[in-house]
């Protein structure tokens, strides 16, 4: 056997296990597709910027610095996983592109090499590939139609009229920026209602704030943020954006969708500077048009329609993937049925990611080590 723990991915849930692991007595061996660690973050548009904040969004076992700010840039979170993997084994420029049995562990096929482990944790991230939607005529479009993962620059955007597509937490944050660019006219489309809140409150960041009622029921933790939405925004379905049925945590429990983060939409869009309109019916040349009848004609048309994790490849022969291409068990939970193979960083929090993270690598690294 080649190794004892192989972690797969090296980005910040990927170093998290391994860091955990690590501590745990054991040395894992990390394999990243990339060059680089964090690969993904890297590759996002350069106004981006964590909107959790600092204090509850690093990695186990060392702090963001204070030098970053509240809610760290890109640049920085980058910097700051760079220092977190020093000392780590990472082979990059590894692509796993299947797993299977090794009796008594697995096997990792790496297109022409191959490792075998006893253990592997799976940290290719939740957001590994794009989903793009499938209007008709959407291939005939004569302007620029990518997905939100491929936006990298408001500066891009001067004087070019941008529709939206997506009013979750992608869609909001694109036109958190792009409402303070040269962009001409924006629209955001809509197909269902979403959650919304206050990246900050009066100046006061709302994240510590809500962690500090994550032990409240779920429906307390819902009406909590229903009350915060109302104060921060009053009733932005007068202005179009569409109320969720569901409140903010007990949808995420349900289909995996958190809450959008205001940082400048919502003034905007009750100023005029956003248009809503609903869900995309169908594309006709440069005329997108929608459900209600209506019609724009953007230069460029950003899909914020979210991400798979894309395990079919890799694992799907050995796990049942749900609809959204979720595997049955993940963070520090296993299956009997395969002894070894773990599922790491996939879920999402309203809290933070790491925030979950962090208690759930020390815990996934103790079942290892045993």
């Amino acid at each position: 056997m080649d190794e004892r723990v192989v972690v797969i991915g090296a980005g910040p849930a990927g170093l998290a296990a391994a860091w955990a692991i690590r501590r745990a007595g054991l040395d894992p061996l990390v394999v990243e597709r990339s060059g680089a660690v964090a690969a993904s973050w890297r590759g996002r548009h350069d106004q981006l910027r964590l909107n959790t904040h600092r204090m509850f969004s690093h990695q186990p076992g060392v702090r963001i610095p204070r030098r970053c700010g509240p809610f760290p840039a890109r640049d920085d979170y980058v910097a700051y996983l760079e220092r977190y993997a020093a000392g780590m084994r990472i082979r990059f420029g590894a692509a796993v592109r299947r797993l299977d049995r090794a009796d008594p562990g697995w096997a990792l096929d790496l297109g022409g090499a191959r490792i075998s482990t006893g253990q592997v944790v799976v940290a290719t991230g939740p957001d590994a590939e794009p989903v793009m939607p499938a209007w008709p005529g959407m291939a005939g479009f004569p302007g620029t139609l990518i997905h939100a993962g491929q936006f990298r620059s408001t500066a891009q955007m001067a004087g070019r009229d941008v529709l939206v597509v997506g009013p979750g937490n992608s869609g909001v944050d694109l036109l958190n920026h792009l409402v303070r660019a040269d962009a001409g006219r924006l629209w955001l489309s809509a197909r269902s209602g979403m959650n919304i809140a206050p990246q900050r409150l009066g100046g006061v960041p709302m994240h510590p704030v809500a962690v500090a009622g994550a032990r409240l029921p779920r429906r307390a933790q819902d009406a909590s943020l229903r009350a915060v939405q109302r104060l921060a925004f009053g009733d932005l379905a007068r202005y179009g954006y569409p109320r969720s049925e569901l409140g903010a945590f007990t949808r995420l429990a349900a289909d995996g969708i958190t809450v959008a983060v205001d940082n400048g939409f919502a003034r905007a869009l009750k100023a005029g500077r956003v248009a809503m309109k609903p869900a995309v019916e169908s594309i006709s040349g440069p005329t997108v048009r929608f459900t209600d009848g209506t019609a724009c004609a953007p230069d460029v048309v950003i899909c914020a329609t979210g991400y798979r994790p894309s395990l079919g490849p890799l694992a799907g022969h050995l796990v049942a993937l749900d609809e959204h291409g979720m595997p049955p068990f993940t963070g520090p939970s296993s299956s009997p049925s395969c002894p070894g193979l773990w599922f790491f960083g996939m879920d999402r929090s309203i809290y933070g990611n790491m925030h979950i993270h962090r208690r759930q690598a020390r815990q996934l690294a103790q079942l290892i080590a045993r």
